[in-house]
């Protein structure tokens, strides 16, 4: 609000200043055109004077001439006046009062004042919505307000931009929009300028975790190993790399950070149940570890013309004799042929329903044109024999066979 006041005013100390110059300007004009009439009517008393003292002009034409000289000099001066005023003021006034309705019409017509005025009120109402964020109560921030609170620290950013906790804020304040990126960029300028702080250790481990992506995973897992050694208790960093190696499948280290956790909390406690179905569940993936079968896939040459264009290869186990959900699966772009692939528990898709909790096994090769598993007609499959025992040796499959409609 005030830096719209002071744009006005600025507006109307321009148009002000305009007027002084030339306003100022056009009156020593009409002095300078005054004063040459008056130093040319006494010259001329002079020379009418000096003409009588001659004895050229008789007093009675002396006074005469001063008398008509004295006419037309105030004559001249009239409408000197006369055509000043009524002309130069007022076109004076018409270009500065122009200057002044256009520069306020493109100002205010922009929207430039609403959006200052929005972001002013932003800043006002900064630490009323920062702290019904940050504390979490009943009245959430409604996506308006969190709109407002966005601007709000975007205009003290500005200001403030090596305040590490408003940093903080506003990278939460965007994971709650969905911006992920600005979320991550806005923490990692909060790290940058606080690396050793609990809160931003933990909150921007958690954001890169929810990614999924390789990259980010492995950031993750170096932040809470750093929080790991300022607090090796931590629960909350504990938990959080239990699941970053969980997703990075590194089952013996998820296995360590929540059986450390799981020996804090006390059985009543919330989380106790979820971090033991979890420790559960990395347990028997980490024994499953070893069960794997190694596969070596083929294309007949028969078939190779009939491969479509960007189609996804399939891989996978299932029980022969059992449930026809594959056990294990690994999918990966059509490239060339053999190609070599293992599965493991790792591959699993459910957690309850893994390789090694078979007791017969067969894989099959699928090459499926629009990236589904499920079989459809003009996919080209092939499968190994059922087998009863898995053993180190690698097991060969062949794609030898075109889906039909009817099958």
């Amino acid at each position: 609000m005030i830096a719209n006041w002071l744009i006005l005013a600025l507006v109307l100390l321009l148009g002000g200043a305009f007027l002084l110059v030339f306003g100022r300007r056009q009156s020593d004009i009409k002095r300078t055109r005054l004063t040459v009439n008056r130093e040319l009517y006494q010259q001329r008393i002079q020379e009418l004077e000096n003409e009588a003292k001659d004895g050229v002009l008789s007093k009675s034409a002396l006074a005469a001439a001063k008398t008509e000289l004295d006419k037309r000099f105030v004559n001249e001066n009239a409408e000197l006046e006369q055509k000043l005023e009524t002309s130069q003021p007022v076109k004076l006034w018409v270009v500065a009062l122009l200057v002044m309705v256009i520069a306020s019409g493109v100002y205010y017509g922009s929207g430039s004042w609403r959006l200052q005025l929005q972001a002013d009120d932003a800043l006002l109402a900064l630490p009323e919505l920062g702290r019904r964020a940050l504390q979490n109560d009943q009245e959430q921030l409604t996506p308006r307000e969190l709109d407002t609170f966005a601007l709000g620290l975007r205009q003290k950013l500005a200001r403030q931009p090596n305040d590490a906790v408003a940093w903080l804020v506003y990278g939460r304040v965007m994971l709650a929009q969905g911006q992920m990126e600005q979320a991550i960029d806005a923490m990692q300028r909060s790290y940058d300028l606080q690396p050793d702080r609990m809160g931003t250790l933990l909150s921007f481990s958690q954001l890169l975790l929810s990614t999924g992506e390789p990259r980010y995973l492995a950031q993750a897992a170096e932040l809470l190993v750093q929080a790991l050694q300022q607090n090796p208790q931590s629960p909350d960093a504990l938990s959080l790399l239990g699941f970053v190696a969980y997703e990075q499948q590194d089952w013996q280290e998820a296995v360590t950070a929540w059986q450390l956790l799981l020996e804090q909390l006390e059985p009543g406690d919330g989380r106790y149940a979820v971090i033991e179905e979890a420790l559960s569940d990395a347990r028997q993936r980490l024994a499953g570890a070893d069960t794997a079968i190694r596969v070596t896939v083929d294309l007949a040459p028969e078939l190779q013309a009939a491969v479509p264009e960007g189609a996804t290869l399939f891989v996978y186990v299932r029980d022969p004799d059992g449930n026809p959900m594959p056990a294990a699966v690994v999918k990966q772009p059509v490239t060339e042929f053999p190609v070599t692939v293992t599965l493991s528990d790792a591959d699993a898709m459910l957690a309850d329903y893994t390789l090694s909790s078979l007791e017969q096994w067969q894989v099959l090769a699928r090459i499926s044109a629009d990236e589904r598993i499920d079989a459809s007609p003009g996919d080209l499959d092939g499968r190994s024999e059922v087998i009863t025992t898995i053993t180190n040796e690698t097991l060969n499959v062949t794609i030898n066979n075109r889906i039909n409609d009817g099958r």
